[in-house]
């Protein structure tokens, strides 16, 4: 698959120009209006209107149709010998996502369900939540699946466990398999990528000409999701093992954030969020601020819920949901649980405090914080 300027500038055109026509003749319509969506069983932070039951019909009221682009002059689209095609939904004509090339493997909306069904079908599994972001062109289903691990505690804090599929059709991510684990009391999301303990399972499949065979091999091997969930409560306990206090955990958030970055002081903007994941540590649902779990549910709670910012504006909470799961916020939260843990390599190991790592990121911080309150004092 090509890339570069190019082929950005190209697929901008086949978007955006009014000439592009498809098969029928008619004009393609990418709409600015949202129409994406969100069911759930139960109440929650993004939404409190509920289903009794989420089934195929209500999860997705439309499929995507894949039809050929033509240019101006009734050509086929074509860049460098490659043909492009659209991705449209049948119940509003509009495209959704961006034009795929041949090569790209899109799922049908009924097939993108159909995993769950192949995989847990028949069981205590259960459907809970149902969305889609970007105007549709991203999509995913969390699943119960009715087992010990669904539902577990560390100290006093309730832990949910989810199996969830995330998908897209705008070529932005592969198919993936998550862990979703969900603290009840703050209600922080975090998702660990399911590991593939045996070569047939396979958490990631990419968007090519061999996606259902990978898709096949997922649905085989979904009971790993169990295996992940427990590497995430064992890594939860050993957290609350672990004490830290509100210096260590500022540095800790400081390092962090600038770790990767050129500057040796932060700007107001990291100054502020790092004070607000240091009141979270102390204040946050279920927090005291005295262990190396209250410091990594501060992360959680920031990037489950604020990290987007301009909460007072409409779609802010299917937004930050979106960040939360698919994009910036979902990363950072992996980022910091892959700084504080080791990585086990196999579903029967089990992730232990990484001490050097937790280290490393308080002297980075303990750096930068003083270079931050020399320029303030030098300012002033």
């Amino acid at each position: 698959m090509h890339s570069g300027p190019n082929v950005v500038n190209f697929l901008c055109k086949l978007i955006h120009q009014l000439k592009l026509k498809i098969e029928s003749k008619d004009m393609p319509k990418y709409t600015s209006k949202n129409t994406d969506h969100y069911i759930s069983t139960s109440a929650g932070w993004v939404s409190k209107n509920t289903v009794e039951e989420i089934t195929f019909e209500n999860a997705f009221p439309y499929e995507l149709e894949r039809v050929p682009l033509f240019d101006g002059v009734g050509n086929k689209a074509d860049f460098n010998g490659t043909k492009y095609w659209g991705l449209r939904c049948s119940d509003t004509g509009d495209f959704t996502g961006k034009p795929v090339p041949d090569s790209y493997q899109h799922l049908s909306n009924e097939r993108f369900w159909d995993i769950v069904q192949n995989a847990v079908g028949g069981t205590d599994a259960k459907v809970e939540n149902v969305g889609t972001f970007k105007n549709r062109a991203r999509r995913y289903i969390t699943v119960a699946l009715g087992t010990d691990m669904d539902q577990f505690y560390v100290g006093q804090r309730e832990f949910k466990n989810r199996f969830c599929l995330l998908d897209s059709i705008d070529m932005s991510s592969s198919l993936y398999g998550v862990n979703t684990s969900i603290c009840i009391v703050c209600q922080n999301s975090f998702n660990a990528a399911m590991q593939d303990k045996s070569g047939l399972f396979r958490f990631k499949v990419r968007h090519s000409k061999n996606m259902i065979e990978g898709i096949e091999n997922m649905e085989k091997g979904i009971e790993s999701f169990i295996g992940v969930a427990k590497q995430f409560k064992h890594a939860m306990e050993v957290a609350a093992s672990v004490p830290v206090n509100r210096e260590e955990a500022s540095e800790a958030f400081t390092g962090w954030i600038m770790k990767d970055s050129k500057d040796k002081v932060m700007s107001t903007r990291t100054r502020n969020t790092v004070e607000r994941l240091g009141n979270l540590f102390v204040t946050g649902a279920g927090n005291k601020g005295e262990t190396l779990l209250d410091a990594f549910s501060a992360v959680t709670d920031y990037y489950s819920h604020e990290s987007s910012g301009g909460q007072e504006k409409d779609g802010f909470r299917m937004k930050q949901n979106e960040s939360s799961n698919f994009g910036s916020g979902n990363r950072a939260k992996q980022d910091f649980f892959k700084h504080l843990f080791t990585t086990p390599k196999t579903l029967d190991e089990r992730p232990a405090f990484n001490p050097t790592g937790f280290k490393n990121l308080r002297e980075i911080g303990r750096k930068v914080e003083q270079e931050t309150q020399n320029q303030i004092a030098m300012a002033n």
